[in-house]
């Protein structure tokens, strides 16, 4: 049976992988700056959701894991 070190040296290169260092950087900065600037414009109330979809992975991660964790925030914003 064939490793998993054979699987993937004698898998072929990819477009990503065939970009150097500089590149994948330059590539993953822009990224980061198009979704920070999506953010930016979101509703107060659409960037709520969304903290509070990312309190919920990291709690049912931690939960799975068996590490103790601070139960999510409520869904309706208080106010």
């Amino acid at each position: 049976m064939e490793s998993a070190e054979l699987r993937v040296l004698n898998t072929p290169a990819s477009p990503v992988s065939a970009a150097t260092a500089l590149e994948l950087a330059e590539r993953v900065f822009a990224a980061k700056a198009r979704r920070r600037d999506w953010l930016a414009r979101l509703p107060v109330e659409q960037k709520y959701r969304r903290f509070l979809q990312l309190q919920r992975m990291v709690w049912e991660t931690r939960r799975a894991a068996g590490k103790p964790c601070p139960a999510p925030w409520p869904e309706m914003i208080p106010g």
